[in-house]
């Protein structure tokens, strides 16, 4: 490790102290006063405000970038490469589409109006939520807190972050509590650190949004605490992610790509491909393969090489060394511990056709967030169908294959997980387009991209009415008459009705307009106008300012040789002056 740490890093003497100050009941109430003070006075009402607190963000991690890799190679032994491509790059991302296309998310967002409620518009108004808590976890602690603050922030909410928890990555959550204390308005940012304790006064306050990554049992304590105040939650949970491996593939690509999934961040990610089916007719090439791709990631030794991660505290380092002594008759590439570094090995867990042993097994019992890869051989793809259908949702399913029809469409049409991603893995979430969530025990809601700020915001129905045309039948005493108007007014009408009320509309319109021209071209307007408009001073004075509007204009665009229409009109218009007169 200390070599680790000469050949890419400063030594360690700059990182602030470990602990911080857990945070108390009285010290949470009182930045959510802060911040409720702060939400009520409209500080981030203005695009403006919440594009400058965005900014701040994008300087907190640029200039920040040196101290946060000091604390994630302490903690985690993270390459500062994979800090930035897996974290860093992510948040900033994040933030320039928010800057980007904040104005058109805000904008108000017009809807059709039905037609009893004509004449009228309607409109959708993304409105902030208010104070929103954001429970941040230690496995991605500076994505999985800055991405969905970013959402929050662009939405127009005040944030409470909860940092990691204490006894996971104490130095990373200095050095970000450092950071926001530097950059970040505290006016509408805030933190909690700390324990349990902390944990538990946090969550007797009242939010307006609850936002969580963690595993299922956080999920349920935040959900349970949530449910008493009537709080929606939204949760980016986790659960075992399948990955199938067809016979007609790339087998060099697969593996690859499958070992590069199962072994970053040493396994600690909620999206890892967590257990493996491969088609029998490919399972021991591919086995090899993905033994050759390991070997080639960090040499024969990954203990020694600094592009391989370690586990976060000795009780995660605990629970796989037990997984791994479990199943380990089934081991076939690794299984090497060494607690006193956090250090597990890339593991394989080979249990070829016995299906039996594969379920039963210690590394199947639960999502494993770490370096272990349970493999099963499969020949018909309805059997890892079957399988994956009768456990719980995950986060992701992956498949490699090149067989649309008989592979990714039945796994697509016949499973449901969070997200799915073909020939590769856990690359989805790097695309802000797609909604980044999960599915049943995997979580709820979703964010990244516009679907952080919708996260974020309320969805507020907005109608204008006009007082013109107040239609008489919905008042009471309610008639006969009154009833089948009604009836007729809110019958549910299709959407080709729509259409050709649409088209039937515009035909109509077009028909009065080419009436009123050829009128005027063929009729002595200047004899009949004087006795229909004199009695309508009103209507004979919009008669003359159109009038004199359409001369203006031909005036302007019309040759010379059309004066007997600009003539003609002038009629009109003298007339209908008079008549007003």
């Amino acid at each position: 490790m200390d070599a680790a740490k000469s050949s890419h890093s400063p030594l360690l003497s700059k990182l602030p102290p470990k602990a911080l100050p857990p945070s108390t009941k009285e010290s949470i109430h009182g930045s959510l006063t802060t911040l409720r003070t702060s939400f009520r006075q409209g500080k981030l009402r203005p695009l403006e405000n919440r594009k400058r607190v965005l900014k701040q963000i994008q300087t907190l991690l640029t200039e920040g970038q040196a101290q946060l890799e000091e604390a994630f190679l302490e903690d985690l032994h993270k390459h500062p490469l994979e800090l930035y491509s897996g974290e860093i790059a992510l948040v900033l991302a994040e933030i320039q589409e928010h800057l980007d296309y904040l104005d058109d998310w805000a904008a108000p967002q017009k809807v059709s109006t039905n037609v009893v409620n004509l004449p009228g518009s309607s409109a959708i108004v993304s409105d902030p939520l208010g104070v929103c808590c954001i429970i941040d976890t230690w496995n991605y602690p500076v994505q999985l807190l800055f991405v969905p603050l970013v959402g929050c922030i662009g939405a127009g909410n005040c944030a409470l972050l909860r940092l990691p928890p204490e006894g996971t990555c104490d130095n990373i959550a200095a050095v970000m509590a450092s950071l926001i204390d530097q950059y970040l308005d505290s006016d509408v940012v805030q933190y909690v650190v700390g324990g349990i304790d902390a944990n538990i006064a946090m969550l007797e306050e009242k939010f307006d949004l609850i936002f969580v990554t963690g595993g299922t049992t956080i999920g349920k304590i935040v959900t349970r605490a949530a449910a008493e105040t009537l709080t929606p939650v939204v949760l980016e949970l986790g659960g075992k992610s399948p990955c199938i491996v067809d016979s007609n593939v790339d087998l060099q690509v697969a593996a690859s790509r499958v070992a590069w999934g199962a072994v970053y961040n040493s396994g600690q990610v909620c999206l890892r491909p967590d257990y493996l089916f491969v088609h029998s007719k490919v399972a021991t090439e591919f086995v090899g393969l993905l033994i050759e791709r390991i070997k080639s990631f960090f040499g024969p030794n990954p203990q020694s090489s600094d592009s391989y991660g370690r586990i976060v505290n000795a009780t995660q380092v605990a629970r796989l060394a037990a997984i791994i002594d479990a199943d380990r008759p089934y081991v076939v590439h690794g299984g090497d511990v060494d607690a006193s570094s956090r250090y597990i090995a890339p593991t394989l867990l080979n249990f070829k056709s016995d299906m039996r042993a594969f379920e039963a097994s210690a590394a199947m019992q639960g999502e494993l967030f770490g370096p272990i890869l349970p493999i099963v051989y499969y020949d018909n793809v309805q059997d890892a169908i079957d399988f994956v259908n009768a456990r719980p949702k995950p986060l992701a399913l992956y498949v490699f294959s090149n067989n649309q029809k008989d592979v990714v469409q039945p796994l697509l049409n016949q499973t449901s997980s969070g997200g799915v991603c073909v020939n590769d893995v856990t690359v989805q979430m790097t695309n802000s387009d797609l909604p980044f969530g999960g599915v049943g025990n995997s979580g709820m809601g979703a964010y990244h991209g516009h679907h952080s700020f919708r996260t974020f915001s309320h969805q507020k129905a907005v109608m204008y009415k006009s007082t013109m045309g107040d239609i008489p039948f919905r008042y009471m005493p309610y008639t006969p008459t009154s009833a089948k108007v009604l009836k007729l007014a809110m019958a549910p009408i299709s959407r080709v009705q729509k259409r050709m009320a649409y088209v039937a509309a515009f035909v109509a319109f077009a028909a009065i307009v080419a009436g009123v021209v050829y009128a005027a071209l063929n009729f002595p307007m200047c004899l009949v106008l004087p006795k229909t408009l004199g009695k309508c001073h009103y209507l004979a004075a919009v008669c003359a300012t159109v009038n004199d509007g359409i001369i203006a204009v031909l005036e302007k665009h019309v040759h010379t040789n059309h004066t007997s229409l600009r003539g003609r009109l002038y009629s009109i218009s003298v007339v209908c002056s008079s008549a007003n007169e």
